[in-house]
């Protein structure tokens, strides 16, 4: 019997041939636009592709290359949603509430955006939370709106986080005021695209309330507002402009490049080099080098920056945010925004802080003082695990790229990290496989390490040669791209039926579509066969318009995860924090808030940093609705600090300026501020670390 690698290499030959010839063009004429919507939606859109209902009733209801027609539109968008096509679920009800085209049923406009919601549309979730929030088609409901804006905003629904991030600015609808939070969530609207929530961003710092009073970032944020169609905020921003016109930058092709290679350094990198690449582009944006002014953008790189180990982002993002040094919330809300939210003034005003630290944190002195037996130093386990090279390839490429940037404290070793990075790749260890690629295929400018595509190429392919390298099949597929179309085709369907990564398996479709639409017509037919076997496996993948455009069910996890699984089982810390992770992102495995708190405390205790920091995050109350436990916080922030983390220590240092009312000079604030300097990659210090 055939292996199923065999089995599958034959079944896709004839796509193989086919994209080797589309690589090398044809002469057919492409098909015109009436021709692909006589050939592509009308064929298939009669209930056997309910992703092409989609895209043609929405272009029906804008009007796009065809006449408007919302009635019809309503009608493909039933003919999707019944077929388990969940964006058209949503875009019913959008016609069904407002009565465009169809009859005004604000009941069922709920029933369909919950339906939505259960199938992982967040943009369901954020219109079914404005119909509970107003008691329209459902019984009003101030609870269930906030959780239903949570459940969007975590999906990242620009409307649920413009509106969520309000309740929360100015503490409405039983949602504790919570400045720093809501401001977040509002700049992450913006960015969005939502116009009102710039707008809001915009008057925070033009008046300055609740955030300190800042001419700039308003004067930015109006124009951003205004520029999404938001009249209001044109006139402000015409004033602003005219009073300090803001620079266009002067960008050399050069730099340009230069700026796209650490945008995507940010983008796809891992671990603190992420972060740095991030910091930058988050300067770049406030500043304006090389690229626009945008401080909505500075803004979410410096947190993304923040949450992968660059502690004075942090600062960076609470600056941004308009907050003061010790983020005390203002005397009084803004009145016209309580107006437009219909909040009443006497209900939203802000805690009084307490008199000691400890009764401002409501914390057990005694859990403060150690929340539990210190686990082992992580440089000294990983040395140990990782004898020489020779033992664990995890722990010696989690040492090696300590070593690489010189940080938790150590002295940058280049030579030694290279040589345990190289050792770790040849033991199946695909992250540090990744991290050779990158340094010597890109370069570092933070880090002495010579370009060397050729050595990066060969890192690379042994990654994805390995059980767990989807993610280096995926890239690699990228870099033959340039050169090899069939060959970048073969590296991914190996990554996408073998390794089970969403990534590979959705280029392979947009590949495969491509052709069965636009290809020569000798060879859409192999195409349009072979489309079906890679939506199931994308399905299989965890991609989850392909399941429900197949009708079948989402399976709950994928191969990489399943191995963390038996890694964190068998006492693996380091795979329990990365496991606790995938839980909280929910794209390689069924979203389980309690199990990834387990699995986070799990490898927090046995010993790793990434899984304390996450479970600081959580407690910190501003992740999927999670309460607020300041007492938990502080101590998993503690024992993440413990374990070298800079950014544990940056968490600590902030926990206590935030919640214990104590200033930068405290004596507990300076230790944790030199902690997180100290612990910092040698390359990103600004200076000496002073305790």
């Amino acid at each position: 019997m055939p292996s199923v690698k065999f089995l599958f290499a034959w079944r896709v030959l004839p796509v193989l041939a086919l994209l080797a010839a589309c690589a090398h063009g044809s002469s057919d004429e492409p098909m015109s636009e009436a021709e692909q919507l006589s050939t592509l939606y009308q064929r298939t859109c009669g209930g056997r592709t309910a992703q092409a209902c989609f895209e043609q009733a929405e272009r029906l209801r804008v009007g796009d290359g065809v006449a408007k027609d919302e009635a019809r539109a309503a009608t493909l968008h039933e003919l999707g949603c019944n077929g388990g096509e969940r964006r058209a679920c949503v875009a019913l009800g959008v016609l069904k509430e407002e009565g465009r085209g169809v009859a005004k049923d604000e009941a069922e406009a709920a029933r369909l955006y919950a339906r939505g919601c259960e199938q992982g549309l967040p943009e369901g979730c954020g219109h079914l939370a404005l119909l509970y929030g107003e008691g329209r088609g459902v019984a009003k409901d101030l609870a269930q709106a906030v959780r239903f804006y949570e459940r969007g905003c975590e999906g990242d629904d620009g409307l649920s986080c413009n509106n969520l991030g309000v309740l929360k600015l100015m503490g409405g609808f039983g949602v504790t005021q919570d400045v720093a939070a809501g401001m977040g969530m509002l700049v992450q609207a913006c960015n969005r695209n939502v116009g009102v929530a710039c707008l809001t961003v915009a008057r925070e710092f033009d008046q300055g309330v609740r955030t300190r009073k800042d001419a700039r970032l308003a004067a930015s944020y109006f124009r951003t507002a205004c520029g999404m169609g938001e009249q209001e905020a044109c006139a402000a921003a015409s004033a602003a402009v005219a009073a300090k016109p803001e620079p266009a930058p002067a960008v050399t092709p050069e730099e340009g490049a230069k700026l796209e290679k650490i945008r995507a350094m940010c983008e796809t990198g891992s671990g603190v080099a992420l972060g740095m690449a991030c910091y930058v582009m988050g300067t770049a944006y406030e500043k304006g080098a090389s690229v626009a002014v945008n401080p909505g953008r500075a803004t979410m790189y410096y947190q993304r920056a923040c949450d992968h180990e660059v502690p004075e982002a942090c600062g960076d993002v609470r600056r941004m945010l308009g907050l003061t040094v010790d983020g005390a919330k203002a005397e009084g809300p803004k009145r016209s925004v309580l107006e437009s939210l219909q909040l009443d003034p006497a209900k939203v005003a802000p805690e009084k802080p307490k008199q000691s630290v400890l009764e401002s944190l409501q914390l057990d002195p005694a859990k403060v003082a150690g929340h539990a037996t210190p686990p082992r130093d992580p440089i000294e386990r990983w040395t140990q695990e990782c004898q020489g090279g020779r033992g664990k390839a995890d722990a010696c490429g989690r040492l090696g790229e300590v070593l690489l940037w010189g940080s938790s404290g150590q002295k940058p070793d280049v030579a030694k990290a290279l040589l345990l990075l190289e050792q770790a790749c040849n033991r199946r260890g695909v992250d540090a496989c990744l991290q050779l690629w990158r340094a010597w295929s890109l370069g570092h400018d933070f880090v002495n390490v010579p370009k060397d595509e050729r050595k990066g190429l060969a890192m690379l392919e042994l990654g994805c040669a390995w059980p767990d390298g989807g993610a280096a099949c995926e890239r690699l597929g990228d870099v033959y791209m340039k050169e090899d179309l069939g060959r970048a085709v073969k590296t991914w369907q190996s990554s996408c039926f073998e390794q089970e990564d969403s990534t590979s398996c959705a280029k392979l479709m947009i590949i495969t579509r491509k052709l069965a639409n636009n290809g020569p017509e000798a060879l859409r037919e192999n195409a349009a066969k072979a489309l079906p076997l890679y939506q199931a496996q994308g399905c299989k993948a965890r991609m989850k318009d392909e399941c429900t455009a197949l009708g079948l069910p989402m399976p709950k996890d994928v191969v990489r995860v399943r191995r963390l699984k038996e890694a964190c089982d068998a006492g693996d810390p380091d795979a329990c924090g990365e496991l606790a992770q995938a839980y909280q992102q929910g794209r390689e495995i069924e979203w389980d808030r309690a199990e990834e708190i387990r699995v986070a405390a799990q490898g927090c205790d046995g010993g790793s940093a990434e899984a304390c920091v996450q479970l600081a995050k959580h407690y910190r109350g501003v992740r999927g609705g999670a309460p607020l436990d300041l007492d938990a916080m502080l101590a998993r922030a503690g024992q993440a600090c413990s374990l070298k983390s800079s950014t544990g220590c940056g968490l600590k240092a902030r926990f206590l300026e935030e919640f214990g009312k104590l200033t930068a000079d405290a004596p507990q604030v300076r230790e944790a501020r030199y902690l997180a300097c100290l612990y910092l990659p040698e390359a990103r210090r600004s200076g000496p670390c002073e305790k």
